[in-house]
């Protein structure tokens, strides 16, 4: 089935449908886009108090992704072990060791691995995000009302992204069935590429770990591993080698993965999981699919902006606790200047996930000082913001 978000009239008091009759589809609907961004700003107490919130964050990096991913649950009030689940609790392990029983096994078994909810989820805040969007969108006819992508306009009704999202069977467990007295929440935040692929590899992300220092820390970073780590990415990027040729090289802790999955979270998140390979569908749904889409490298104006998508003040927002990227996500001391050759090898892999980027700063710049009201408001937000709830 095709879904035409423009073509969605809400539910409505008949003389409200009478007065609605007098416009044209293009007014109704621009009314209706608007109004589905706009309704953000209420304030939580204004709004019925029995409504409850879903949350999909579609959850890429770490660093501002675990910053954000904690505002999420903590407004949301929702457990770790609730928003970590969204549906397949193993899926990190099965991204990990698709091919490996003994070590997925393993993986199933750590601590935080294997928690379960001990109530009933309303969130998905976990890597897993990615996996429900990927499916939602992939072969669905996604369509924009107008030409102009990043118009807040393109936006579809919740009602309509819900639909879609009910398409992905395993994640139901936390997803509303209606939106009768609920909300649905979709939001995500975007890095800059280059430097994100510069982070992973630091980090230790190729998808080895037998302890949980080895996994948060590439302790073996050097200039030359980076480099046949960027090579063997931009060997992939370009279709220069067979998944033959990566099964053989998995095993090489500097260049290869555990996995293909990995070796696409590594480099290739952005057109992957929103475009399934892409660009332009992955703008599409970045287009259609979310209510705020943040940017790392302006954090704070996506957290007050996140904040009014869920209905808070920078006041209350700055209250709930430091802004700062957790200590154990933070490998800024053990990275190693960039050489020329380290940047070219990089700007090649990320090309795809750059362009993706670059239109995300632009909804960003477009949609959210609508939140606000204006520009100026928002930096003043920002200042609040920042003033009651310094960088430690």
């Amino acid at each position: 089935m095709i879904y035409v978000p423009f073509l969605h009239v809400p539910f409505l008091h008949v003389a409200c449908l009478a007065c609605l009759a007098c416009f044209s589809l293009a007014e109704r609907t621009e009314r209706t886009a608007k109004f589905s961004l706009l309704q953000h700003t209420l304030k939580l107490e204004d709004r019925d108090t029995g409504d409850s919130t879903h949350s999909l964050f579609v959850k890429f990096h770490k660093v501002a992704g675990s910053t954000w991913r904690a505002y999420v649950d903590t407004i949301s009030h929702e457990g770790n072990s609730c928003s970590k689940d969204c549906g397949d609790p193993v899926w990190d392990c099965e991204q990990r060791y698709p091919h490996e029983l003994a070590t997925f096994e393993w993986c199933c078994q750590q601590s935080g691995k294997n928690d379960s909810c001990p109530g009933i989820a309303h969130s998905c805040t976990f890597h897993t995000g990615m996996a429900v969007m990927r499916q939602a969108v992939s072969g669905q006819n996604i369509t924009t009302l107008t030409s102009d992508m990043a118009d807040v306009q393109n936006l579809w009704p919740a009602t309509e992204r819900l639909k879609l999202l009910w398409k992905v069977e395993w994640a139901r467990s936390w997803l509303p069935s209606d939106l009768h007295h609920k909300r649905l929440l979709v939001t995500t935040i975007l890095r800059e590429p280059i430097e994100r692929l510069r982070s992973f590899y630091y980090f230790g992300g190729n998808g080895f770990f037998t302890n949980f220092s080895a996994d948060l820390g590439n302790l073996a970073a050097s200039h030359q591993g980076f480099k046949s780590w960027l090579e063997f990415r931009r060997d992939f990027v370009t279709g220069n080698w067979s998944y033959e040729q990566f099964q053989q090289q998995a095993s090489n802790r500097d260049a290869g993965s555990t996995s293909m999955s990995i070796v696409l979270r590594s480099c290739c998140e952005y057109e992957t999981w929103l475009g399934d390979g892409s660009v332009e569908k992955a703008k599409l749904t970045l287009a259609t699919q979310f209510d705020l889409v943040g940017i790392t490298e302006r954090l704070d104006e996506s957290l007050v902006s996140l904040g009014m998508v869920y209905g808070l003040t920078p006041q209350q927002l700055a209250a709930m606790f430091r802004r700062s990227v957790p200590e154990i996500f933070d490998n800024g001391d053990n990275k190693l200047d960039w050489t020329e050759e380290e940047r070219a090898l990089a700007t090649v892999v990320a090309e795809k996930s750059t362009a993706i980027y670059k239109f995300a700063q632009e909804v960003f710049q477009r949609r959210a000082p609508a939140l606000f009201g204006s520009e100026e408001n928002m930096q003043a937000a920002v200042e609040t913001f920042k003033k009651l709830n310094p960088d430690s």
